[in-house]
């Protein structure tokens, strides 16, 4: 059972504000009766609730996965540019929000949702859920790379980032082998965080949502890598490559914990989770 007002704050447009003015309006209608309080409860699954003769009917939780294209905002609006939210035609597309974000020209796995615990849980900086990316950066292979995204970087801010895993990719997408090998360190390696995949995964992970065309945007002097971060602070992997004076040239999220990116869905679609993504999302 839930409040009458809070309910259709949640499943319409309407403000709290306004759902009280339509009631005193006579405009709200529970079971054909307009004779209706704020703080009436209800139960969405069995009661019709109607706003001016239109049915308002429970959404329910909803979270879609999109393959993020470059040049749209992870915002639900904006004033200037396109949103992912812009992207979606659903009814309840303005109930969504995205979790997390990625910068505009940054592409790949994005989570739409309506359900804030659900976001909460995979933000929270207690719960370690890795970020898996696929880049193309300047300059060639190097285990010594490998060895300071493992060691954790000093990227500007008050603390460094927390150790990360890095291999690098052939442009046929094979795995070079040779710095993959104990992460590039040699000695005793630094222990990854909480909640970092396994080198194995990162590698299922490459194999099933990086697009062939993806491989082919390395240009010269460039090279091809995957890397997995369990923080989400500001510009953090374009930052990590700087601190190692090397630049991105592009950036693509492949996986969010576990659930990785559909590679059947082009840039800029979408589609809902299937029952199986939901249990890998609240495993």
């Amino acid at each position: 059972m839930v409040r009458l007002d809070k309910f259709l704050a949640e499943e319409s447009s309407f403000s709290r504000s306004d759902v009280k003015k339509m009631i005193r309006a006579g405009r709200i209608c529970v079971n054909g009766s307009s004779d209706v309080k704020p703080d009436r409860k209800i139960d969405p699954e069995t009661d019709c609730v109607t706003a001016d003769g239109m049915v308002i009917r429970q959404t329910g939780r909803r979270c879609l996965m999109m393959n993020k294209c470059a040049g749209v905002l992870s915002a639900t609006q904006d004033a200037r540019d396109r949103t992912v939210i812009d992207l979606v035609d659903v009814p309840y597309a303005d109930k969504l929000f995205p979790i997390g974000r990625l910068d505009k020209d940054t592409e790949g796995l994005l989570l739409l949702t309506n359900d804030g615990m659900l976001s909460h849980n995979l933000l929270s900086p207690a719960k370690h859920v890795s970020k898996t990316y696929f880049v193309i950066i300047t300059g060639g292979p190097d285990e010594q790379l490998q060895a300071r995204f493992r060691e954790g970087l000093d990227i500007g801010d008050k603390k460094p980032a927390l150790p990360a895993l890095l291999m690098f990719l052939s442009v046929d997408g094979d795995f070079l082998e040779e710095h993959v090998r104990r992460g590039g360190i040699s000695g005793e390696e630094t222990p990854l965080p909480s909640g970092m995949v396994t080198p194995d995964q990162m590698k299922e992970f490459c194999m099933k949502s990086i697009a062939l065309a993806d491989y082919a945007r390395c240009g010269e002097n460039e090279c091809c890598a995957a890397v997995s971060v369990t923080e989400g602070r500001f510009h953090q992997i374009k930052r990590m490559f700087a601190a190692c004076g090397r630049e991105v040239r592009f950036l693509k999220r492949i996986a969010m914990g576990t659930l990785m990116l559909d590679p059947e869905l082009d840039p800029g679609c979408w589609r809902e989770l299937t029952s199986e993504e939901w249990t890998i999302l609240e495993g």
